[in-house]
């Protein structure tokens, strides 16, 4: 099955219920999953993080953001408040920018997962992972609702 990332868009309450209790967060997975609530990035995780980190974004939205809980195997989940939601939002820009330069032999040589990197559209599905992402952190941004993310 291999490492995947999830995006969960919760309301501040919500949150603040998840921040008491962060166990309670696949309860909340659960309750969302198969709803515009949930984004599955896959195994595109590890690709995004590369071409965020490379493009110098202010907020790293793959691993970054603030513990929930304790770390352990599965995760841990991480939140992004309402403010940095909006900053991530408004930074998801277009995926032609973000990836502008970089050769899948970037992403082979820095043992980037998964390693697909020898296929020649292998972009596009990291591609496709990210367009997914911009209309949800656009719905959460202008809803004002944090985001939660977890990479199991």
């Amino acid at each position: 099955m291999g490492m995947c990332g999830a995006y969960l868009r919760v309301t501040p309450g919500e949150l603040r219920e998840l921040i008491e209790e962060p166990d309670r967060y696949w309860d909340y997975a659960e309750k969302a999953a198969g709803t515009e609530r949930t984004v599955d990035v896959d195994k595109a995780w590890n690709a995004l993080w590369y071409l965020v980190g490379r493009a110098g974004w202010k907020i790293d939205f793959v691993l970054g953001g603030t513990l929930l809980g304790e770390a352990d195997s599965d995760g841990p989940p991480r939140y992004f408040s309402a403010d940095e939601v909006r900053t991530i939002s408004a930074e998801l820009t277009g995926f032609d920018k973000l990836s502008e330069g970089v050769e899948l032999s970037d992403l082979e040589a820095e043992g980037i997962y998964p390693s697909i990197w020898d296929e020649p559209d292998a972009l596009d599905y990291v591609r496709a992972h990210y367009d997914a992402l911009v209309p949800f952190f656009a719905a959460a941004a202008k809803a004002g609702d944090p985001v939660v993310t977890i990479i199991t």
